[in-house]
């Protein structure tokens, strides 16, 4: 089943699900009895799962296929592309950017013809042969230690000018510039190309943002006030350890996981079942969700990224906290977790429809900065959806945003 491939990918450990779990507590002066709550990370997880097995099923959609490869290969063919491995491979040929990177350069290179050929060291033609790489035709190019590889590259395949994806490395540059290529970047029409998702990646990126939400509220459901910090989050960051939570404290968890190679972003700032909140907090909560309302409005075909930005901005500078908003809007989200487009406030792409941005204003106030807005302490919220632009408007891939700090 694609839920326990999914489990086992993503080690099984419900509170880091993904690549990263962040989880701080954040608040006010506050204190207050502490109720019984789960007393170890493996006593919340089971009751996390216990609320969260129902929904295993959103993960069971399919990888992209290979027609689907195929077809982007034939769509890439107006340009020309060399890369080692990195999401475009993975995009195009199914070479995942977990492949590890060496000083010996193995490059995939689509031409204007939809061939494609491969540079690969001898030294790693065995362990090449085993990627699952999908293609109509692939013409394989060795090269040996005694040679420059860029030399073989050159003369087999004729080359004279290459359009490198963003992630190349500098030594790959310089290496096919020092054998007389023409190096140019990257273009803004194919890098849309990743930009804009097709069904088949909708379709991933909605399930595994799904999933993650879900986590997220059943983490809701069972964290008390009395849980401790490492009983939360199983690699603490960005606060002291040690921290027991109290009535009256905000919890942000910001969780990312990953499917098919498709990545999940989603942050929720909550409170424990039965917890309480002082209304300058819950004020606070309330502008981060209408900044992120703002935002979210504004998420349409041919919207400029740093109009949408501004919108969400305007929302809280107006509350008196622009300062502490110190981060842009979103950013693109895929087989990265971070990739155009990026909602910030020096973007001037227009978005298109299929598009996937983050939508996740914040205000972080530290405590050195809390006497600046009348308060004795620190505390900070943020809300965030990975939203899909489309003719009609935004859409949320998690299925729904926050309601509350009760109801994420």
């Amino acid at each position: 089943r694609q839920t326990a491939q999914c489990f086992n990918y993503l080690s099984l450990l419900l509170l880091a699900l993904g690549c990263w779990t962040v989880l701080s507590v954040l608040s006010e002066a506050w204190s207050g009895g502490a109720p019984s709550s789960p007393s170890s990370t493996e006593e919340l997880e089971a009751c996390a799962w216990s609320h969260l097995e129902q929904h295993a099923p959103l993960l069971d959609v399919p990888p992209i296929a290979r027609s689907e490869f195929l077809h982007r290969q034939a769509t890439l063919a107006a340009a020309l592309e060399a890369a080692g491995p990195s999401a475009s491979t993975a995009y195009y040929a199914n070479v995942s950017s977990n492949f590890d990177l060496s000083e010996r350069p193995f490059l995939v290179v689509i031409d204007r013809r939809g061939g494609l050929t491969t540079l690969v060291p001898k030294f790693e033609v065995g362990r090449i042969a085993k990627l699952e790489m999908i293609y109509d035709t692939r013409t394989t190019i060795t090269w040996g230690e005694e040679e420059s590889p860029y030399d073989p590259l050159v003369r087999t395949a004729g080359l004279s000018k290459v359009m490198v994806d963003e992630h190349a490395r500098y030594m790959i540059v310089a290496g096919l510039q020092k054998a007389g290529v023409e190096v140019v970047p990257m273009s803004d029409a194919v890098q849309s190309l990743r930009s804009v998702k097709t069904d088949a990646e909708i379709a991933i990126l909605k399930a595994i943002n799904a999933f993650t939400l879900e986590l997220v509220r059943s983490l809701q459901k069972c964290i008390q006030v009395g849980a401790t910090q490492e009983a939360v989050a199983a690699y603490p960051h960005g606060g002291e350890s040690g921290r027991t939570l109290q009535d009256g404290e905000l919890v942000l968890i910001d969780i990312g996981s990953i499917l098919h190679g498709y990545g999940s972003d989603v942050t929720r700032t909550i409170l424990p079942v039965g917890a309480t909140v002082s209304d300058d907090l819950m004020g606070i909560w309330r502008t981060v969700h209408a900044a992120q309302s703002a935002g979210f409005e504004r998420m349409n075909v041919n919207e400029t990224c740093s109009d949408v930005d501004a919108a969400s901005r305007a929302v809280v500078e107006q509350a008196g906290f622009g300062p502490f908003f110190t981060h842009r809007l979103g950013h693109g989200l895929g087989l990265e977790m971070h990739e155009p487009p990026y909602l910030n406030g020096a973007n001037s792409h227009k978005l298109k429809a299929g598009e996937v941005a983050t939508n996740e204003p914040g205000i972080y106030v530290t405590t050195e900065q809390a006497g600046l807005v009348g308060k004795k302490i620190g505390f900070g919220v943020r809300l965030e959806d990975p939203i899909l632009v489309t003719e009609t408007g935004g859409v949320p891939l998690t299925g729904r945003r926050a309601l509350s700090p009760w109801d994420p």
